[in-house]
């Protein structure tokens, strides 16, 4: 057995077929049934199930993909590794985050302070960043929220209260606080992007007794042009009150919880030293956020 017959393997069982497996992979179909018969042979014992050109694995096959998967993983995380230490780093990140409460401003503290490193910031929703975790297109995951998964590494980070959002110049701005009823006839602004937001200020608004009246925009400086002019409002969080330009955070009178903020990473994934870094540098900020309460 070997790699190039276990990465064959794996594409036939994703796809089911083996014309169209062959066509992927730019080989023969002939040769392709050559090198699954040669694998099985092996293996002593059919790993699918046939019906002319569609397969599907029997349990002798699905034991394989998961060794095989495992396998294909681990020699991938070798050449990272391998990488890593012949360049002493890999610095990039990809950094998946569920919601824009949780703010840029430290990723850009953090980048002032490693201006070596690049950073990916992506918005995405919890089962997309869990998804992508496992997949390899995310290196971490910061959200509202643990991500459940056995091979997911969740660690909270802190607590945060909920806050109104509105422009300076808005007739609320100088509250010091704000009860959810004052804001039943208001626009609230949010990303479509922006799952974990939605999901959160649509349950805080109903227990609050009306239903939320959203405007959803893709754009993030037009959402914060809205605020700044009064035509609508929007939800963050107390520790990143300062990261928004003419915009006031207001705490919220209601009763309604707290957020939790988790750092997640599969932890079947090599971490690079600009990864650890990135890290420990989250959950230094927690710490402080967290003494701070």
């Amino acid at each position: 057995m070997d790699l190039l017959q276990l990465k064959y393997f794996k594409v036939v069982a994703e796809q089911e077929h083996i014309t169209k497996s062959a066509k992927l992979l730019m080989v023969s179909q002939p040769y392709l049934s050559a090198i699954v018969a040669r694998l099985e042979e092996e293996m002593g014992g059919q790993l699918f199930d046939r019906d002319g050109r569609n397969v599907v694995l029997n349990e002798y096959g699905k034991i394989l993909l998961h060794h095989a998967n495992e396998a294909l993983q681990h020699l991938e995380d070798a050449k990272k590794e391998i990488a890593d230490m012949r360049s002493r780093d890999t610095k990039y990140i990809r950094l998946g985050s569920s919601s824009t409460m949780l703010s840029k401003r430290w990723l850009v503290d953090f980048l002032k302070e490693h201006d070596d490193i690049r950073l990916a910031h992506l918005l995405a929703a919890h089962n997309e960043i869990m998804d992508g975790l496992l997949s390899g297109r995310f290196d971490f995951g910061l959200t509202t929220g643990r991500l459940d998964h056995p091979k997911i590494i969740s660690v909270p980070l802190w607590k945060d209260r909920y806050t109104l959002l509105v422009g300076a110049r808005h007739p609320m701005a100088r509250r010091r606080k704000i009860y959810l009823q004052d804001i039943q006839n208001e626009k609230i602004c949010a990303l479509p992007e922006d799952q974990s937001k939605l999901r959160i200020v649509d349950e805080l608004c109903k227990k609050a007794g009306f239903e939320p009246d959203f405007v959803l925009e893709g754009n993030v400086e037009l959402l914060s042009d809205y605020m700044r002019e009064g035509l609508g409002v929007s939800f963050g969080l107390a520790s990143v009150r300062d990261a928004y330009r003419d915009i006031r955070s207001i705490p919220l009178a209601d009763e309604i919880g707290e957020a939790s903020i988790y750092l997640s990473w599969c932890g079947e994934r090599y971490l690079t030293n600009s990864m650890l870094t990135l890290q420990s540098y989250l959950r230094d900020v927690g710490k402080q956020i967290e003494a701070e309460r």
